[in-house]
């Protein structure tokens, strides 16, 4: 599993933490950890310190919430004085959920969530630091100060995340559903999903499969009747039809096979997906390190490089699938057929899963045509994988007539964070050559780059055109990028980009 003290450092670098009105106050792990091997009082100064500013931290903040919904509630829920005089704090967020507008609802989620991010990561920081200290302690003799330290953190108010828990509980409840909505009202199409699907909203079941009737009436449109259809070829979905709030309410979960199989059998003909290499050698779909995010039971967060298939295959996601296998998602595009292909990514630095692909071609040749690109953020990793490919192609297997994947370099147009990612700015392609070749000759077809702005202006157009006559070119996009029809298009007719990402958002089509 990933150390705590680098899941902190991630943690501390969000988005979302940077941007905040005010800094929520973080436990110095770092800081504290390395005063371990100085005096007991000294580590305990700083523990208790800290323990006192994330408790006060968490006091004024979870204060500041409650004072703006009962100032929320006396002001606008329209209720009787009476009724909120010293109304129990359950009660308190049951009736600001059932009278406030959605949006005060969403953002009084949105702060809870994550105030119980940084308390619970405040707490699990400090337990940590204890552990470690004695650990350390028993080691050279010493008292450990599990006995004394430990009662005062699990007493403190930074401990008290599960309150919050049962807040979040009560609104997520109420709100899931408009978390699957997107720009579009569903109203409009629960009309036309009754009368071809024959369905009642009787039960949650039956508006269930209307709002996923929905959505796949919606992509068949979109698909049929308002993309140019000589753009289709170079929109890529990224990680299949999904939802990217990760409910499944609507549409699958991403990188579920039923998220590619949606796409593919409304008209799309590719779609990216991540792939991961299990304990046992197994390739299987997966964005992040471990499915603590989809799964059912987010408490089995091993990475999934320390999972074997047979323990994948019980942590179920969500939706009440399991994480497909890349052969499972390629013999579908196969059983589909047409022009249903993948965009695969591999993570940088895992060599084993470029290896295990390799190997997966050789023992199914049959669909290696269903792998349309292989990107990388790592360039290393590439240029090995294209030697591997030549290699499987000189073993004389009957690849003459079959196509091989694309090999495109993944980089990013921001200040790169790690150093293994690769800047390309839409001003300055000059390095691009040199990444591309290896000993001084052509290895990889082209660079996936990522989306900016100054593409869609003139020179930014005329660039991506220069770049485009001599590589393959594809673009990807952060979510709060313009994920919209007429970008792709732009991109793809004044650019001549070969890949578009996109999340196909409800508002894709405007």
């Amino acid at each position: 599993m990933v150390k705590f003290g680098r899941h902190l450092q991630f943690y501390l670098e969000c988005d979302e933490l940077k941007s905040g009105a005010s800094k929520p106050y973080i436990v110095p792990y770092k800081d504290i950890r390395g005063a371990i091997g100085e005096s007991q009082e000294s580590f305990q100064q700083l523990w208790l310190e800290s323990l006192k500013a994330a408790s006060d931290d968490y006091t004024q903040r979870l204060r500041l919430l409650w004072q703006q919904i009962f100032s929320d509630l006396f002001r606008f829920s329209g209720q009787d004085q009476n009724l909120l005089r010293g109304l129990p704090h359950e009660d308190a967020v049951q009736l600001y959920l059932s009278t406030m507008s959605e949006k005060r609802s969403r953002d009084l989620l949105a702060n809870l969530k994550r105030l119980h991010s940084n308390t619970s990561m405040n707490g699990e920081a400090l337990r940590k630091l204890v552990k470690k200290y004695d650990k350390q302690a028993t080691a050279r003799g010493d008292d450990i100060l599990t006995t004394s330290l430990l009662p005062e953190l699990y007493s403190a108010s930074v401990m008290n995340a599960p309150a919050i828990e049962r807040y979040i509980e009560i609104l997520r409840d109420k709100l899931v559903v408009s978390d699957e909505e997107e720009e579009e009202s569903l109203d409009e199409y629960m009309t036309s999903i009754k009368e071809k699907t024959q369905l009642t909203s009787s039960s949650k079941d039956a508006l269930d499969v209307q709002r996923r009737a929905s959505e796949m009436f919606w992509l068949h449109d979109l698909i049929e009747n308002k993309i140019p259809q000589a753009d289709i070829p170079m929109l890529v979905a990224h990680r299949g039809f999904h939802c990217v709030m990760d409910h499944s309410g609507r549409r699958p979960l991403e990188n579920s096979l039923s998220s590619y199989e949606s796409a593919w059998s409304a008209g799309v003909h590719l779609c990216e997906c991540d792939v991961a290499l299990t304990k046992d050698e197994k390739l299987v779909l997966a964005h992040d390190s471990d499915f603590t995010r989809l799964a059912l039971d987010p408490s089995k967060n091993k990475k999934v490089s320390d999972l074997t298939m047979k323990e994948i295959i019980g942590l179920t996601f969500k939706s009440g699938t399991r994480p497909p296998l890349l052969l499972d998602v390629l013999r579908s595009a196969q059983t589909i057929g047409g022009s249903a292909r993948l965009v695969v990514e591999i993570k940088a630095g895992n060599d084993e899963a470029g290896a295990a692909l390799v190997r997966l071609f050789r023992r199914h040749p049959q669909l290696i045509e269903r792998c349309a690109v292989v990107m990388s953020f790592d360039a290393y990793l590439m240029h090995r994988l294209r030697t591997e490919l030549n290699e499987l192609v000189d073993q004389g297997l009957a690849l003459a007539q079959v196509k091989l994947p694309e090999l495109l370099l993944l980089t990013v147009a921001e200040t790169p964070t790690t150093t293994y990612k690769l800047f390309a700015s839409v001003t300055d392609f000059n390095q691009v050559d040199s990444w591309l070749q290896h000993e001084g000759k052509p290895s990889l077809d082209g660079v996936y780059l990522q989306f900016q702005h100054q593409m869609l202006q003139p020179n930014g157009l005329a660039a991506l055109r220069a770049l485009s006559a001599q590589y393959k070119v594809g673009v990807w996009m952060m979510l709060g990028d313009p994920d919209h029809i007429v970008t792709a298009s732009c991109l793809i007719e004044g650019g001549g980009v070969s890949y578009v990402n996109t999340d196909l958002p409800r508002s894709f089509s405007g």
